[in-house]
């Protein structure tokens, strides 16, 4: 949870007290200086590099090294034995000096980034607000859409269901003209041989009673004046009836 700048201040407050309690150098102290009054030759380099026994973690690098991490020193880690007899040799007041000093730049910068922090957020909250807005708006878009969909879904399965009904009744009713067609066709199949057996019984018919009707008729060859002495001349006589037979 994000803290107010009440409690940020506050908070810095106690981190400076607490450092101002803490026994030995800040991490950014200079080099310990000879007082005026004693004689104290330089630091030898070579205890700076020596591998001395830690008290707690494993350090093998001098508080006074260029490549000690800072930024993990604490109470009872990262620093030497050698080290504490260093600071013996320190002037007190410059060294109570740079503690100050170190820890007003910690409050400064506190503060600053205190400041970026309220800035930062002054400028974020028109945007949270506006994303907020624009995701309440979103929400109750979706919920109203949501809700024409289920009303729109019960037309439309309702049309489905008719569009289903209406298919199978096409469906149905395909069948049902295949099979006139092919009845159709049988009855025209059937009324052809129909015809045909008909008129090939009426072309029977009509010829077997034309028969019949020829050969019951009389049937006058010679004329009735014609007498047989005139057959008996060799003249020829023209027969007066002509019989035709249809087949």
């Amino acid at each position: 949870m994000a803290m107010s700048q009440k409690d940020m201040l506050k908070r810095a407050r106690q981190l400076i007290k607490q450092k101002t309690t803490i026994v030995g150098a800040s991490p950014s102290a200079p080099p310990p200086r000879a007082d005026l009054h004693e004689k104290i030759s330089e630091p030898n380099p070579e205890p700076l590099t020596r591998k001395f026994k830690p008290r707690v973690d494993d350090t093998e690098i001098s508080f006074w090294h260029p490549q000690f991490h800072h930024s993990q020193h604490g109470r009872k880690h990262n620093f030497l034995r050698h080290d504490a007899n260093l600071l013996k040799t320190q002037d007190l007041k410059t060294l109570h000096e740079s503690i100050l000093a170190n820890l007003h730049k910690v409050e400064v910068s506190s503060f600053m980034l205190m400041d970026q922090f309220t800035n930062l957020s002054a400028q974020k909250t028109p945007d949270l607000e506006q994303k907020e807005q624009s995701l309440v708006f979103s929400q109750t878009e979706n919920s109203r859409l949501i809700a024409e969909v289920a009303e729109l879904a019960t037309p439309v399965k309702k049309k489905d269901e008719l569009l289903s009904d209406l298919n199978d009744q096409l469906t149905k009713l395909e069948t049902e003209k295949q099979a006139w067609i092919l009845k159709e066709k049988y009855l025209l199949k059937s009324s052809e041989l129909l015809k045909d057996q008909i008129s090939s019984s009426l072309n029977m018919d009509f010829n077997s009673h034309l028969i019949k009707f020829v050969f019951s008729a009389p049937m006058q060859i010679y004329p009735k004046q014609t007498s047989p002495n005139s057959l008996s001349t060799g003249s020829l006589l023209k027969p007066t009836t002509r019989i035709f037979l249809i087949f």
